[in-house]
């Protein structure tokens, strides 16, 4: 059940919430933030799980502050944390076993974290291939304002940056990408 005000899943009759909808809703745009995040799409999908699952035990604790509504910006803060998280464990493993790491990496195939149903597999790679070659910090802001649909001022409270670095970081990302766009331009 859906309050269309407001774009919040309700209780139903029993008291409980539709996670079902609210995940519909926003899951595909949150898995492609963890996608953006993490190295791979098991990773994206574990600290996906992860981030949804502490955002229903603080929801169901009664610990979670400011309603259903801040449901969305904490899950994508929580993603984030989740994936610096992962990141450093894998990092202290990568230092244990540097040699079995670099095995890995031959054999592992580079599956794709930008999923978008309109675009075809060209342009699809295309933008990924983009996206990836900007700074890490410089993506997230795209990822977030572009697929997130989220403000610049959601997105730096989010990534606990100041507004102007976020917004910066739009426009220098912007600027790489259509610089890389004229040296080689999409194919029609």
């Amino acid at each position: 059940m859906r309050n269309a005000a407001s774009g919040n899943p309700q209780e139903s009759r029993n008291g409980a919430v539709d996670w079902a909808a609210w995940l519909q809703e926003y899951g595909p745009r949150l898995l492609l933030y963890a996608r953006q995040q993490t190295r791979s799409e098991a990773d994206a999908e574990d600290v996906m799980q992860e981030a949804l699952v502490q955002l229903v035990h603080a929801v169901d604790s009664g610990n979670f502050k400011g309603g259903n509504a801040q449901w969305l910006s904490y899950t994508y803060t929580a993603i984030r944390h989740q994936a610096m998280d992962k990141g450093r464990r894998e990092e202290v493993r990568k230092q244990y076993a540097e040699h079995e790491q670099e095995g890995m990496k031959e054999g592992e195939p580079d599956e794709p974290w930008l999923h978008c149903a309109a675009d075809d597999e060209y342009l699809r790679k295309r933008v990924e291939k983009l996206l990836k070659s900007l700074p890490k910090e410089y993506a997230e802001v795209i990822v977030l304002k572009i697929w997130g649909e989220h403000t610049f001022q959601e997105i730096a409270d989010m990534t606990a940056t100041k507004l102007p670095t976020v917004t910066s970081r739009y426009r220098y990302a912007m600027q790489a990408m259509r610089k890389a766009l004229e040296d080689d331009p999409i194919e029609q």
